[in-house]
């Protein structure tokens, strides 16, 4: 028996012609206009697919060029921070605070809090107050020199109660908010932002 080595379409549409038609097996029964409609529709499908396939190809290409265009803004806008910081003496780490803060997680908003405090810390130290830990440096800060103790004081307390109850202590989003609020008017008024 002979093998077949190509793909006869009009042998193909005869038979779905004839499967819905009822008329018979015969090329010459079935009508010239579906024959040429047939292989018009065949015509247009290739076109299409091969459109199609363009276009599939000019995305991909165009995605990977914007996702290579997005990661060197990014590295630009690091370095650029990095040199204001720098230059500024602005902390970035606050930067970092705000962007946890920001987030939809409780996590999150628990490490801004954390690392807002240990920000705290660094600057009580550098300004010269004694003590081994933030509220033994808060208790020895003068209101005179220091206007937003009270603030600090509060925010500490936030921190405290997160360190201690831990994931027992539900953060809603508005207090880890107003908490990093805190800071940042403390941390304004040293000019550490």
């Amino acid at each position: 028996m002979d093998t077949v080595h190509f793909l006869n379409l009009e042998y193909i549409i005869t038979r779905v012609y004839t499967l819905f038609s009822g008329i018979g097996g015969e090329i010459s029964g079935i009508p010239r206009n579906v024959i040429i409609t047939a292989g018009d529709i065949s015509i247009i499908g290739m076109v299409l697919a091969v459109l199609l396939l363009i276009g599939v190809v000019y995305l991909q290409i165009r995605l990977v060029q914007v996702e290579h265009d997005g990661f060197l803004y990014l590295e630009e806008e690091k370095k650029r921070r990095q040199a204001h910081a720098e230059h500024t003496g602005v902390d970035s780490r606050w930067d970092v605070v705000v962007a946890l803060a920001s987030s939809s997680s409780e996590s999150d908003w628990r490490r801004a809090i954390l690392e807002a405090d240990v920000m705290l810390a660094e600057l009580l130290t550098a300004r010269g107050y004694p003590g081994e830990g933030v509220g033994e440096q808060l208790k020895e800060a003068n209101p005179l020199q220091f206007q937003t103790i009270d603030l600090a004081w509060e925010a500490h307390k936030m921190r405290n109660t997160l360190a201690h109850l831990g994931e027992a202590f539900p953060l809603t989003e508005r207090d880890a908010h107003a908490t990093i609020d805190l800071y940042r008017r403390v941390f304004e008024e040293f000019n550490l932002i």
